[in-house]
């Protein structure tokens, strides 16, 4: 393809594998180029990569206000003790860069020293934080953690729901393509990996967190859930890997939204507290939640879908003594849409997890109705929730030892893969 025939969409499509490479892994552009030419067959010349990396608020250049906005607003903090990292156009400052930066500009130096600038907020696109605390607490805090945290949300939630009518929140209740895409992405990365199928398995997980920057910029009702899925995805065989995540996912929202939101000062927490506490602090803060929403009134289907999450965390937590269906909400068939579809789904492969295969299969065929209806199939959620159903159906059948039905519907997978997924 020649250099200068891709479309919008093309650029589109390539935005996240460009912003991971030059953005969060700091690669250099040449070697950006390199790897999307090999890897994707993407040709482009470098003017262009640079007329869309600063379209998209990528550049690595530092302006001078940003500069000078940082470096005295550092002089400010370490006055009083603050240690403080910065982020610029939502990627990590390395401050080794803005010392070079001031070294090669010696006056701009002088005058900061000298107290000749001043700080103004002209770094629109500088965000700055203490960093994370070290994960060395003593267990003693959680309960202060948890009722510091249960206020704050309660507030959260509160002026999210207040004034919106029950029969209203369209946005509440819609179906988030991009939400159910990295959920089945998180699911199926963790079962790739848990086979040892580790290259594979990364990649999928790469691909999901990519996708977590737009749930969270979409801050559903449901954020806070979608983040536990994240929290919780791995168990203590992968603690290291959960740090990790747990980094990650403070790192979007705190360039998203801001140190002071309620969620940013939660994944800082979690960061530092062993996985017995942060268990213990999700079920609290899930069961606060819901009974919050309830008592607003909230819509229906909001509500069912909160229920539906905290029930499935719950019991991939292990915090359900025993796994019993009677306390999976009941999902309204005259309502069902893609992500109720998905909660089945989720649910069914508990079910397989603990061995209670026919009411998996129960569980399964519920999701039919609403993937065998015509009106469905141009849903953007359909492929992603036909993929999910494959799965769900070869894993079933391989845990019960059916090898030659469980190789068919992994054949199923891949048929599907390569029709709606050709990057996987």
């Amino acid at each position: 393809m020649s250099s200068n025939a891709h479309t919008e969409d093309e650029w589109a499509r390539m935005q996240p594998h460009i912003t991971k490479l030059y953005s969060d892994e700091a690669k250099p552009l040449k070697e950006v180029m390199e790897i999307l030419e090999q890897g994707y067959g993407f040709h482009a010349t470098p003017r262009m990569y640079k007329h869309r990396l600063q379209k998209w608020g990528l550049d690595k250049k530092y302006k001078e206000r940003e500069v000078i906005f940082m470096s005295l607003l550092k002089q400010q903090r370490d006055a009083l003790g603050k240690q403080s990292v910065f982020y610029v156009r939502g990627r990590r400052v390395n401050w080794g860069q803005i010392e070079k930066y001031l070294h090669r500009r010696p006056d701009l130096q002088t005058k900061i020293r000298a107290g000749m600038l001043k700080l103004n907020s002209s770094g629109s696109d500088v965000v700055c934080s203490s960093p994370p605390p070290d994960p060395i607490l003593h267990a003693s805090i959680t309960l202060q953690y948890t009722d510091e945290l249960l206020r704050l949300l309660d507030g959260y939630y509160t002026s999210k729901f207040v004034g919106i009518p029950v029969t209203d929140g369209a946005d509440l209740v819609r179906d988030d393509s991009i939400t159910i895409r990295c959920l089945r992405k998180l699911d199926q990365a963790r079962t790739m990996i848990y086979a040892n199928m580790v290259e594979f398995g990364f990649r999928i997980l790469n691909e999901a967190l990519d996708d977590l920057r737009f749930v969270v910029r979409g801050e559903y009702a449901t954020l806070m859930f979608d983040l536990f899925d994240v929290v919780t995805l791995f168990d203590q065989r992968h603690s290291s890997l959960t740090t990790e995540l747990l980094r990650h996912a403070y790192g979007i929202l705190l360039i998203t939204f801001g140190d002071r939101h309620p969620l940013v000062w939660l994944m800082r927490r979690f960061i530092a507290l062993p996985e017995r506490d942060r268990y213990e602090i999700i079920a609290s803060l899930m069961k606060a939640v819901v009974e919050r929403c309830e008592r607003l009134n909230v819509n229906g289907r909001m509500v069912e879908r909160i229920k539906c999450h905290h029930f499935l965390l719950l019991d991939h937590m292990e915090v359900n003594e025993t796994m019993t269906t009677t306390t999976f909400p009941e999902i309204d068939v005259a309502t069902q849409d893609a992500v109720s579809t998905g909660y089945l789904g989720r649910l069914a492969g508990r079910l397989i997890f603990n061995q209670q295969f026919e009411e998996a299969d129960r569980k399964t065929e519920q999701m039919l109705p609403w993937l065998q209806s015509p009106e469905n199939r141009p849903n953007p959620c359909w492929p992603d929730i036909q993929m999910f159903y494959y799965h769900i159906r070869a894993h079933g059948t391989l845990m019960r030892g059916d090898d030659e039905a469980g190789q068919a519907w992994l054949e199923m997978v891949k048929q599907h893969s390569a029709r709606y997924f050709s990057e996987i």
